[in-house]
């Protein structure tokens, strides 16, 4: 595999200097290259949100910057995101409380979990995280919107 990676690369014009594929190019330590979402997806999948949960600590304690994976705010929001979309709102709000304990001064982590909440119904917490994340991000003005709407507010 590694073979013909390198021999498409070799028909490529470069921009510059010549580049290379090696294995750790994509596997970075690990057996099977997958994104953190697969990884854990495919766990959920299998054995449920717990183990899925333990997982996320297991893979950034061996794992957290050395590049195997996207530990950053947006691709955990982005697998919230996929659960949510999918009906799975407990899951969603428990990985978005995930994404508040790791990045706690961001706003739209705060922002993503409100969402989570008011679409589970759970309007009291939508409100305080809502304003939690214009706490930190003061010019976020679809939560100030969701805010209004929360509370019965017109224009």
């Amino acid at each position: 595999m590694l073979g013909d990676i390198n021999g498409h690369l070799k028909e490529i014009e470069p921009s510059g200097k010549r580049v290379n594929m090696w294995c750790h190019t994509c596997h970075r330590g690990r057996p099977r290259p997958m994104t953190l979402s697969e990884e854990m997806f495919e766990t959920y999948e299998k054995d449920g949100a717990e183990a899925m949960f333990a997982l996320y600590g297991t893979l950034h304690e061996q794992f957290y910057g050395r590049g195997s994976y996207d530990f950053g705010q947006g691709a955990l929001n982005q697998f919230g995101y996929e659960f949510l979309g999918k009906g799975g709102g407990k899951t969603a709000i428990d990985i978005f409380k995930l994404n508040v304990e790791m990045y706690p001064e961001s706003g739209n982590a705060y922002d993503s979990l409100a969402e989570a909440y008011m679409s589970d119904g759970q309007n009291e917490l939508a409100i305080e995280f809502y304003e939690k994340a214009l706490e930190l991000n003061p010019k976020n003005d679809g939560a100030r919107e969701k805010l209004k709407e929360l509370r019965g507010e017109s224009d």
